[in-house]
């Protein structure tokens, strides 16, 4: 239990330490309270609080908290009604709780204030702990919106450059992190990897083993966009069973940190079973934690193209068959909408399996158009458009599949 008035003191010292932060602009904008709870999703440190700290800073009518204050260790479940309180003392229309996942039984009060029709909005790193909560209690009485780091648009804004080549470069070296951008120092990648690896899996997952775990982070890091198979990750990291392996990798893709795509088929069987491929939430942060990442360049480009990707669509696959790949088919309500090849640069060496791969897709799947994205060429083969990949990021993803 915590003392009303020492909550208070802690809203004021944490509103009081927002205020003289860089407020940044995102793409993603918060929808208006319409009896429903708004929570944002997404990895630690990509600017969830900021996000819903500036839907209302102009008029500063939100009542905010942050739960990862050490200040808040003995927070309980009885606790939240000071909250509403408080919100009436200090004249505050909104309740903003950051990282509310950490406090058991927080669907509890996010009922009770929808059902008294009182605006709340949420924040959380972990995707499971919030599913199994909103599946439950708060079916229907919620919106979720998944934020990411900076998409190219948004690190434009933030450094106020034009979209082109050169920034593109930057963006490709940096990465999305907000708070990196302004430190560039490597081992704060290091340590939000490790922060993430152990308080938002090892602590939840009550995983004695965290070394394993770090292990585990480093290996997809290192082998990005590339299949790998559970049971050969188990042998290779010494991991006691392929179920662990998988239950670990589980863990990892709901703290938001690594995405895990099957391949291609219309079998779900065939898609369980059939070999994984990783793709880390920024690129950069995948670099500065790898063996041998940063140093392939074309695996790099890969993942930024299926970020952008994922900002629109939540499933996305890769595709193979006895002769040809194609790296992304994107899935939308049950229905392949596109296809998408990554390649650095297209030489005469690889044009003929790069076109190949695609056009293989798109007729398994019965798509009549195809990209190639690149890093900086431009052109037209057997009707399938190349396009440079600073200008595919300036558009929403959606706008390239649309009927």
């Amino acid at each position: 239990m915590i003392q009303k008035h020492t909550l208070g003191e802690i809203i004021l010292d944490q509103e009081a330490n927002f205020l003289q932060k860089k407020l940044i602009g995102r793409e993603e904008t918060l929808p208006d309270y319409a009896n429903q709870i708004v929570i944002v999703s997404g990895v630690r440190r990509c600017g969830k609080s900021i996000l819903i700290r500036n839907r209302f800073s102009q008029d500063h009518s939100g009542l905010y908290l942050n739960f990862e204050d050490p200040r808040l260790v003995n927070f309980e479940p009885t606790d939240f009604p000071k909250l509403e309180e408080l919100r009436n003392e200090f004249g505050k229309a909104v309740i903003l709780l950051d990282e509310l996942q950490w406090v058991e039984g927080w669907e509890v009060f996010a009922r009770s204030l929808h059902e008294k029709d009182q605006p709340l909005y949420i924040t959380g790193s972990n995707a499971s702990m919030l599913s199994r909560e909103l599946g439950t209690r708060l079916t229907g009485r919620y919106k979720q919106i998944e934020l990411f780091p900076f998409s190219y648009t948004e690190f434009l804004t933030y450094k106020s450059l034009a979209p082109e080549e050169s920034s593109f470069e930057s963006y490709f070296q940096l990465g999305g992190f907000p708070e990196y951008l302004q430190n560039q120092d490597q081992e704060y990648l290091r340590t939000l990897m490790r922060d993430v690896l152990t308080r938002d899996v090892a602590v939840r997952r009550n995983i004695s083993n965290e070394t394993q775990l770090i292990r585990l982070g480093v290996f997809l890091a290192s082998n990005i966009g590339k299949e790998f198979s559970y049971s050969k990750m188990a042998q290779l990291l010494e991991i006691k069973s392929v179920r662990t392996a998988i239950d670990y990798c589980d863990y990892l893709e709901e703290s938001y940190l690594f995405d895990l795509i099957p391949m291609y088929s219309q079998s779900i069987r065939k898609q369980v079973a059939n070999p994984k491929k990783a793709f880390c939430v920024d690129p950069a942060l995948a670099s500065a934690n790898s063996l041998s990442f940063s140093k392939d360049l074309g695996r790099r480009l890969e993942n930024f193209v299926y970020l952008h990707l994922r900002r629109s669509f939540q499933t996305i696959h890769y595709y193979r068959s006895k002769n040809s790949e194609c790296d992304f088919l994107i899935k939308w309500n049950e229905e392949i909408i596109g296809a998408v090849q990554v390649c650095w640069e297209l030489t005469p060496d690889n044009l003929e399996r790069e076109v190949n791969g695609i056009k293989d897709a798109m007729k398994e799947t019965g798509l009549s158009t195809g990209f190639i994205i690149t890093y900086n060429q431009e052109d037209s083969f057997e009707g399938i458009a190349v396009v440079p990949a600073w200008k595919w990021f300036l558009s929403n993803s959606k706008h390239y599949f649309e009927n």
